[in-house]
């Protein structure tokens, strides 16, 4: 057990040392193949470790590694846990299949450092899933922002890109420096960063813990004033409305496998914060605990507020993008009214959610991107799929599984979950969210869908357009395959649906099991 928990922390770091020799590599290598083969090698290792984790989890339970094999709260402690291995293995299935998919679509030239970056990118959102310590999630977090700063303005020649990365920076920076802020404030009161030693803490002031001892602030008016700041951290990182407005752009200007790798990864580390901080740490049974009830009401209205917003604004979209774009902060939105809704159906449904959304927008962006380079992003050119059975398969498939009425498709028991979730807690307002943000979400789906069945438009190749498709049917393929094949296990396993429920939702919500693997007592 040991090596298996080496191993798995070792993972961002390989991730890191991958993104640091790519460039020296492509100083020396002048054939971009060779670099094209070392990115899916080192991806296909990063996403082996994710399978390895997410097996031994199953089989033997929590993985627990010491940085420097100090004691906490002392070094580092990575958690692999049901729900931090779930969601790092979706984050490292999708950046080997955005390296696939990228080394068709982008430019030789430029390749190597698209590739660095999404390494980057990766590595921060697995330390950010895995880690135990809360200086080292900011720090994750800064890693994994900045990434997606520089994927977002990848394509630096156009004015809209150098804009959308602009505006995501700056508000983005803004709001991660407040995080710090909060970082420094519970430091102060409660002598520790350690996210255990925090939520035993909490709960319980008196309690002392080696080389942190008890607390020796005011933990309530520090804690009240962290949550807070954290929760706004969380929606801006979901892209919850009001703190949405930069989503859009980004999603608009960052180039495909980019995009696909966001909403599989960078973009689902506000809803897996906001499970892990206002549940785990500083969750039921606090001293400030009426406080924190109080704050999960009104993050559960601001969430249903903009899951109605954003699924009205899918209907008019005239372009993929915008729909994938409108849509994640839907679906994002329901998962964060799944966190805040204090069940365990409601956590378990939220972190599917956010598997099934990452599976079903790649489906529709990697297929929508075989029409883009051939014809352009509008909707009417969708119908360029008919000739490509495959592609235009995995986007119909992509908008069911968004839709959620299939259950054969992932996205049907995630809300099934979600709704569950809202019903327990005594909210039937809430579960009719869900299924109303659906059925506004499905007009602009359908839309979509309905485009790619007209005439095929005259075609007109854009600019590093790429005549073979092997290599994008082929990624689709395997979504396809990953898609369906998770949808008829939770169909008729119900070992994977326990998985689902008790096991990712209690990681979540059992905070006493978490205490007691991270501190030992």
């Amino acid at each position: 057990m040991n090596f298996l928990e080496w191993v798995v922390a070792a993972q961002p770091i390989l991730l890191i040392l991958s993104s640091a020799a790519l460039p020296l590599l492509s100083a020396f290598v002048r054939r971009t193949s060779v670099i094209d083969l070392v990115a899916a090698a080192t991806s296909a290792i990063s996403l082996a470790i994710s399978v390895y984790a997410l097996v031994a989890v199953a089989r033997f339970g929590t993985l627990v590694y010491r940085f420097g094999g100090f004691p906490p709260p002392l070094g580092i402690v990575y958690v692999v846990d049901e729900a931090s291995a779930t969601l790092g293995l979706l984050a490292t299935f999708s950046l080997l299949l955005s390296v696939a998919y990228g080394s068709w679509i982008l430019e030789p030239a430029s390749r190597y450092l698209f590739y660095a970056t999404a390494f980057l990118l990766v590595a921060g959102c697995t330390s950010l899933f895995y880690t135990a310590d809360l200086f080292n999630l900011y720090v994750s977090a800064e890693l994994t922002s900045i990434s997606a700063y520089v994927l977002t303005s990848f394509y630096r020649s156009r004015g809209a890109a150098i804009r959308a990365a602009s505006i995501y920076a700056l508000s983005a920076s803004l709001v991660l420096s407040l995080l710090l802020l909060s970082v420094f404030m519970l430091y102060g009161s409660y002598g520790t960063l350690n996210m255990a030693d925090l939520a035993l803490k909490s709960r319980n002031p008196g309690a002392w813990v080696p080389f942190s001892g008890t607390v020796f602030g005011d933990i309530v008016l520090a804690s009240k004033v962290s949550l807070a700041i954290i929760a706004w951290l969380m929606i801006f990182k979901s892209a919850i409305v009001p703190n949405h407005f930069w989503l859009p752009g980004v999603y608009m200007e960052a180039p495909t496998p980019a995009v696909a790798l966001f909403t599989a990864s960078a973009d689902i580390i506000g809803v897996y914060g906001a499970a892990r901080l206002l549940i785990t740490v500083f969750g039921a049974g606090t001293v400030f605990d009426g406080y924190r009830r109080m704050l999960l009401d009104v993050l559960l209205v601001i969430a249903a507020a903009s899951a109605l917003i954003s699924s009205t604004l899918v209907t008019s979209q005239e372009s993929v993008r915008r729909i994938v774009a409108y849509s994640t902060i839907a679906q994002y939105s329901l998962a964060f009214a799944g966190v805040v809704s204090g069940t365990l159906e409601g956590v378990a449904g939220a972190m599917l959610h956010l598997v099934a959304n990452g599976l079903g927008d790649a489906l529709v962006l990697y297929s929508a991107g075989i029409a883009a380079v051939a014809c352009g992003r509008s909707l009417t050119c969708l119908s360029y799929l008919r000739g490509y059975r495959v592609a235009h398969l995995a986007l119909i498939v992509g908008f069911l599984n968004l839709f959620g009425i299939i259950p054969l498709l992932p996205g049907f028991w995630s809300k099934a979950l979600l709704t569950l979730a809202m019903v327990k807690a005594g909210r039937p307002l809430g579960a009719a969210l869900v299924l109303a943000v659906s059925g506004l979400c499905a007009i602009g789906y359908f839309r979509a869908v309905a485009s790619s069945l007209k005439p095929s438009p005259m075609v007109v190749r854009s600019k590093g357009y790429r005549g073979g498709t092997v290599l994008p049917i082929a990624v689709l393929l395997v979504l396809l395959v990953a898609t369906i094949s998770l949808g008829v296990l939770l169909l008729v396993s119900d070992s994977i649906r326990s998985f689902v429920v008790e096991g990712i939702g209690n990681s979540v919500e059992d905070y006493e099991r978490y205490i007691r693997l991270v501190l030992g007592s």
